[in-house]
C-alpha cells in the first residue's frame, strides 16, 4: 500500500518532499488563487519531487458552496467544482475526494429523500467531469460533527449502489462514530476508491496502532490495497509530520497483506 500525506501550503509540500512518502495529497483550498499565482505555485510543487496523486476538498468552504437543501445552487458548486479539478489535472492528480460536509448538511426537517437525489445528481455530474480529466472521483463519508448526511460506508454504499461512484473511507470519521472498522470496510467492500487515517482523535498524536493495524487489514479484506493517506491537524507540520510519517511507514511494513 503506498503511503501518502495531505499538505496544505508549498512550503508544506516543499519539506513533505524530504520524507519517506510515496505521493502528496493537497487540500483544495491551496489552489485557490489567481491564474498568475496558480503558475507559480504548479512550479514549486511539481519541483518537489514527490508525485501529486489526490486531492480532498474540491468545494473549499470559502465558496459557501451548496449542493443539498433549498438553498442548494448545483451550476455554482459545479463551476467552482471544475475550475478546481483542472487545476488539480494540471499537476496529475488521479483521485479527487468528496466530502464537503457544509455543502451536503440539511435541516432536520428536510426531505432526507430529495437530499440523496440533490447530492447523489451532483456526484454523478461531477464524476463525468473527472472522467473527462483522468481523474476517478471518490465520496467521503464524514462524522456528525462535520454533516447529518453520510456519516457511514453502509449509508454512502446504499447510495452508490448501481452508479460508477466509489467511497473515500476515513479511519478517523469511523472511530468518532464509534462505527465497527470491519464491518464498514466490509461495507465498502470492491468499491473503496481511496484511504485517509490520523491520530485518534485526528491531531491529538495518539496513532492507537492496533486501531491502524485493524484498518489497514480491513482495508486488504475489502479488496482495497491502494493509496493511503495521512490526514493529519499538525500543530508544526515539520515537528509532527516526520513522527506521523514514521509510524505508518512502521505499521505498513509489517501489515502482511491477506491472499
Amino acid at each position: 500500500m503506498l503511503l501518502g500525506c495531505i499538505v496544505k501550503s508549498a512550503e508544506q509540500a516543499e519539506y513533505a518532499g524530504g520524507l519517506p512518502l510515496d505521493y502528496l495529497e493537497l487540500k483544495g483550498d491551496m489552489l485557490c488563487v489567481e491564474p498568475a499565482e496558480m503558475a507559480a505555485l504548479s512550479a514549486r510543487l511539481l519541483a518537489v519531487g514527490l508525485p501529486i496523486r489526490a486531492m480532498t476538498s474540491p468545494l473549499p468552504r470559502r465558496y459557501g458552496c451548496r449542493v443539498v437543501g433549498d438553498d442548494a445552487d448545483a451550476e455554482r458548486a459545479l463551476a467552482v467544482f471544475r475550475e478546481m479539478i483542472d487545476k488539480a489535472a494540471a499537476l496529475g492528480v488521479e483521485v479527487v475526494v468528496l466530502g464537503s460536509g457544509q455543502a451536503r448538511s440539511f435541516p432536520p426537517t428536510y426531505d432526507a429523500d430529495r437530499a440523496r437525489r440533490q447530492f447523489l445528481d451532483f456526484a454523478l455530474v461531477a464524476h463525468a467531469l473527472c472522467e473527462e480529466r483522468g481523474i476517478r472521483l471518490t465520496l467521503e463519508p464524514l462524522n456528525r460533527t462535520e454533516t447529518n448526511f453520510l456519516n457511514s460506508c453502509v449509508e454512502t454504499r446504499a447510495l452508490i449502489e448501481g452508479t460508477p461512484l466509489t467511497i473515500a473511507v476515513d479511519c478517523f470519521h469511523v472511530v468518532s462514530e464509534d462505527l465497527s472498522i470491519r464491518d464498514e470496510l466490509a461495507a465498502g467492500a470492491g468499491r473503496i476508491g481511496h484511504a485517509h487515517t490520523s491520530s485518534l482523535p485526528r491531531g491529538t498524536g495518539d496513532y492507537r496502532p492496533a486501531v491502524q493495524q485493524e484498518f489497514v487489514g480491513a482495508l486488504n479484506t475489502a479488496g482495497y490495497d491502494g493509496r493511503l493517506t495521512i490526514e493529519e491537524d499538525f500543530a508544526d507540520f515539520e515537528r509532527d509530520a516526520p513522527v506521523a510519517v514514521d509510524v505508518f511507514r512502521a505499521l505498513l511494513a509489517h501489515h502482511t497483506p491477506v491472499g
